[in-house]
């Protein structure tokens, strides 16, 4: 005879394979004693699954095994592109902020390599905008793309209180190297929010209505930052955001000095020629 549970050949009261009860074609709950129906697989009264329980198939756990490879794939990344990028930073030339000093800086051990366990999230977050805006300098819009994505990851996961004026700019930027200037407009317009006159607003806002094809905008906008830098705002005591981009800001407005420009050396004196006198 087969076994009602599980389908198997069976003989004497009790099924072989899967331990149902096989006497008079009825089955008895393993836990309360319940009497079991044929074709169910539940008790009725305490819920004990009436068979051997059937094993899902792998690919029922396929998305949750992707989504940990995932993880681990861009964690791993992370840490390898913080590591190469985990060196001082120091003016914004071309746009970042980020140049590398060389040496060794302080962070690094005695190999060169960077301490990430003594970096902050902010930190790694930094190092991965510069990486981006290095690329997109360069014009490689794909590795640019790419470090941008993980670096708006990582920026999101910086506590909110360490979230302030400069970060929120490299997050306009950012969203910019992606292509997503609506969203670059937005923090701008949080930057002027507060002060109509940030000069790392006006910049963001300028970019912004660049990429999103407002000449009329963006002309307004440079306007703005010309006034407020001939006003003085640079040198504005409280905004270390403006120093640690004063470059960039001066280039933006069109009062940094061309690039490979020499200083005019003053000429030397002209001898008058005159002989001595006798």
């Amino acid at each position: 005879m087969r076994c009602s549970s599980c389908g198997a050949e069976a003989a004497g009261n009790f099924c072989a394979s899967c331990g149902a009860p096989l006497s008079k074609g009825k089955r008895a709950c393993s836990r309360c004693g319940s009497e079991l129906k044929a074709g169910q697989a539940f008790c009725s009264s305490c819920g004990q699954p009436a068979g051997p329980r059937q094993r899902k198939p792998f690919s029922a756990h396929l998305p949750w095994v992707i989504s940990f490879v995932l993880l681990a794939a861009f964690a791993l990344g992370i840490a390898f592109f913080v590591q190469r990028q985990a060196r001082a930073r120091i003016g914004d030339d071309p746009i970042t902020g980020g140049l590398p000093e060389s040496g060794s800086p302080a962070g690094e051990g005695a190999a060169g390599m960077p301490d990430i366990a003594s970096m902050s999230p902010r930190e790694a977050a930094d190092r991965l905008f510069d990486r981006a805006m290095r690329e997109d300098e360069e014009g490689n819009e794909d590795q640019a793309s790419l470090f941008a994505n993980m670096a708006l990851q990582a920026y999101g996961r910086v506590p909110r209180g360490q979230m302030d004026l400069d970060a929120l700019f490299h997050v306009g930027l950012l969203h910019l190297a992606i292509g997503d200037a609506g969203t670059a407009g937005a923090m701008a317009d949080g930057l002027l929010a507060e002060d109509e006159n940030h000069l790392l607003g006006l910049l963001l806002a300028r970019r912004a209505a660049v990429a999103s094809e407002d000449p009329a905008a963006a002309e307004g906008y440079v306007s703005r930052l010309q006034a407020a830098v001939a006003a003085g705002e640079l040198d504005r005591a409280g905004r270390p955001e403006y120093q640690a981009h004063r470059s960039l800001i001066e280039r933006e407005a069109g009062v940094a000095p061309p690039a490979g420009a020499v200083e005019q050396q003053p000429a030397p004196p002209e001898e008058d020629g005159t002989a001595g006198g006798s």
